[in-house]
């Protein structure tokens, strides 16, 4: 028997309507918003899981058009053109059976090329670039800052050393924001990943789930990508290589979140090793995040462990 091609016109209108109501949500509704605005791939994920990534096109396409209408094109471009891809990629690797490493690095890629796009006709459309109003606003809000405790009666001196301290911390961020899009781009995909997962399975449809944290392991060329940077940060400053300083900047950044994800993964291997109480773990994970000297030993612990493989995750008796 042929399969009916009414269903999947049906699951397709009922989840490309969605879309749209999440498009609504994410605009008009506080805080909330911000959340479903984050997930808005998901339908696009479960339709080209369940019939193809064609139908998620077509979804995505007709999903712009009713929300330029209902909304306004720039509204469309943010969310469509900045979301819809990475509902096709993760629809169609999930469906193609990636793994989920390789699905949410898909994803990512998708998810880095939507906002760059976002960007170029937002820049395009409104006339100016959106990075530099993004710094200038930083920019703004530091002088702010600065004007209400000016008015609450600090002391000039004081004013002063604020100042000095938060000027140079706004340039590196203007330096990394690059570095921010790629981890960005990660961690709105492993969303969607997960929510997708979360509701496939409710529809009775299983997909491969990642390890558990504590088996979590990165890519080895981490370890190299980071001297590669320090390296290139060196030689940027002391030669004044300006493009090379911030190449190296930026990949410090991910490198660095790289391993202390190895590092958070190797704590909870070694608590769940020492079947240390959730009392302990909570007041340990509580110094990493609110202790400098710790994280930064954290990280130092997740190079050691990708380099020497303490966990024997490489091993071929391991899974």
């Amino acid at each position: 028997m042929q399969k009916s091609p009414v269903r999947p016109v049906v699951e397709g209108g009922i989840l490309t309507a969605v879309a749209i109501i999440f498009a609504l949500i994410s605009t008009y509704v506080p805080i909330l918003g911000a959340f479903v605005n984050l997930i808005w791939p998901v339908p696009i994920v479960l339709l080209g899981v369940r019939h193809g990534y064609r139908r998620s096109i077509m979804a995505v396409v007709a999903a712009g058009i009713i929300i330029s209408m209902l909304m306004h094109p720039l509204s469309a471009i943010s969310v469509v053109v900045g979301f819809g891809l990475i509902g096709i990629a993760l629809g169609y690797a999930i469906k193609e059976g990636f793994s989920p490493a390789k699905t949410v690095l898909l994803g990512a890629v998708a998810s880095l090329v939507s906002k760059a796009a976002v960007l170029a006709l937002t820049a395009v459309i409104m006339g100016f670039n959106p990075l530099n109003f993004q710094t200038e606003a930083m920019a703004r809000g530091l002088e702010q800052a600065i004007a209400f405790y000016r008015e609450m009666g600090m002391k000039a001196e004081d004013l002063a050393q604020m100042e000095a301290a938060m000027g140079p911390m706004l340039e590196l961020v203007k330096v990394i924001l690059p570095a921010g899009f790629v981890l960005a781009a990660f961690l709105d995909t492993f969303l969607n990943y997960q929510v997708a997962k979360a509701v496939l399975a409710k529809l009775g449809q299983r997909i491969e789930p990642f390890p558990l944290f504590r088996h979590w392991t990165m890519p080895r060329i981490t370890v190299y990508a980071l001297a590669v940077a320090l390296v290139s940060i060196y030689w940027g400053q002391t030669r004044e290589i300006e493009l090379l300083y911030q190449v190296g900047m930026n990949l410090q950044v991910i490198t660095t979140m790289v391993l202390f994800v190895q590092g958070m993964a190797l704590f909870y291997f070694l608590a769940d090793k020492y079947n240390l109480s959730r009392i302990v773990k909570g007041l340990i994970i509580f110094l990493i995040f609110s202790n400098g000297f710790i994280m930064q030993g954290l990280i130092l612990a997740g190079a050691f462990d990708l380099i020497f493989d303490y966990r024997q995750l490489r091993a071929p008796h391991m899974e």
